[in-house]
């Protein structure tokens, strides 16, 4: 195999130390993140609060370590949920071929048609705002992209010899799909799902920002922003640690995902 190049090691570096501090958040953190003082309403960073504290008196540090935990954990499950349901139908539709694959891409591209922002802000406002809903809203939103990019490698490995020979002896559609098309489809999945955690971590952020996600007190890098919008000009430890946890997060993710790309595609040149 091919060695790495130098933006994967460096993407997954960001991610590793990313996860270490949303795993480690509870060690790592000096205070408690909703703990309020109110003798200490936006005090600017010193020793006694590395990052300063919010309108609460609440240390802005301990929030965005903690933040951390809660914010990757919502990338990360609409990504898996996005791009697994996407790979199902769309290994599922390449396989079936006919009337069923036309049928089901023709439904994708509907909701490809329809911004799926639009649909995220409306949903989340009829279900209620919070990240469990927020979590499969996206992820949910997420399928039908996934689901034409699945099928379009599908397409190919569906018409691999073995797979052939695998229906002609009688093998049915499950076993085909289980055994050999989808664990083909691996790289191509890992690759999706790291690239997929940096726009949904974005865009995540971004409906908390507007009170469609992490509800206060929630520790949420959006939900931070969101709080500290109003002082920023001259409190700016209030929101902008936030913002460049989600801006180097996403960095690494896409760094991830575009380095997984060269690194497994076998077609892609020798580094």
């Amino acid at each position: 195999m091919k060695p790495m190049s130098l933006s994967l090691k460096a993407g997954l570096v960001i991610s590793a130390v990313m996860f270490a501090i949303a795993a480690l958040a509870p060690v790592i953190a000096p205070a408690d993140p909703y703990q309020t003082h109110p003798a200490e309403i936006l005090a600017a960073p010193s020793g006694a609060h590395w990052l300063g504290t919010d309108q609460l008196g609440r240390d802005v540090f301990s929030r965005v370590v903690h933040g951390a935990r809660t914010s990757l954990l919502v990338a990360f499950f609409v990504a898996l949920i996005g791009v697994g349901l996407g790979a199902v139908l769309g290994a599922s539709s390449a396989l079936a071929g006919g009337w069923i694959d036309t049928a089901a891409m023709r439904t994708v591209d509907i909701f490809l048609s329809i911004p799926s922002l639009v649909i995220a802000l409306a949903l989340a406002a009829v279900l209620g705002p919070n990240l469990v809903n927020l979590t499969l809203i996206l992820g949910f939103l997420g399928a039908p992209f996934m689901a034409r990019v699945f099928r379009s490698e599908a397409l190919t490995l569906a018409q691999q010899n073995h797979v052939r020979a695998s229906a002609l002896l009688g093998a049915g559609f499950g076993f085909r799909l289980t055994r050999h098309i989808l664990p083909n489809l691996g790289p191509l999945f890992a690759t999706l799902v790291s690239t997929s955690m940096s726009s949904a971590l974005m865009v995540a952020s971004a409906l908390s920002f507007i009170g469609l996600g992490a509800q206060p007190p929630t520790a949420e890098w959006g939900a931070l922003i969101y709080e500290g919008r109003n002082t920023i000009m001259y409190e700016w430890w209030c929101a902008i640690p936030a913002g460049l946890a989600i801006a180097l997060s996403a960095t690494g993710f896409i760094l991830v995902g575009d380095g997984l790309r060269d690194w497994l595609d076998p077609r892609s040149s020798q580094a």
